[in-house]
């Protein structure tokens, strides 16, 4: 064996290291995109949505049991419950709801909502999509998650 072929060996093997770190890299980032895209399939935006009991929704709360499921948070500023779909008016970023601020925060540009949606800091001017909850006779409470408006 001559250099020549030592060389070759270990450009080959430098290559295919670095080949599958490549490959890795890029599968692992569309591995993300793919269970980002799966997650929001799975969400359901449409029909009428049973959330419970009107007693489960006291004045001045923000219920988020209702995130992974239906991408809405529930809450309730003065006794009337409504759902708030926080998804960011600026960029479309998923707001959290921050339970020790009192308010949904934007992680992309942070603006800022109120309890009830609202803008309190841009860069958002729109408050978040949000949709009224019917109390039923028997006292629960639905929502119908294809009627979205402004509080």
């Amino acid at each position: 064996m001559n250099g020549d072929s030592a060389m070759t060996r270990r450009e080959m093997v430098v290559l295919a290291g670095v080949t599958a770190a490549v490959m890795c890299g890029v599968g692992g980032g569309l591995g993300g995109c793919a269970s980002t895209e799966e997650k929001e399939k799975l969400l359901i935006t449409s029909g009428v949505v049973n959330l419970g009991p009107a007693s489960d929704f006291p004045a001045g709360t923000a219920n988020t049991r209702f995130m992974d499921m239906y991408g809405i948070v529930v809450v309730n500023s003065s006794g009337e419950p409504a759902a708030i779909r926080p998804k960011c008016t600026h960029k479309g970023c998923m707001a959290k709801w921050e339970e020790d601020h009192k308010e949904f925060i934007c992680p992309g540009h942070g603006s800022r909502y109120d309890l009830m949606g609202r803008v309190t800091n841009g860069p958002a001017t729109r408050p978040l999509p949000a949709m009224l909850a019917e109390r039923l006779a028997d006292g629960m409470l639905t929502v119908d998650l294809t009627k979205l408006y402004a509080l």
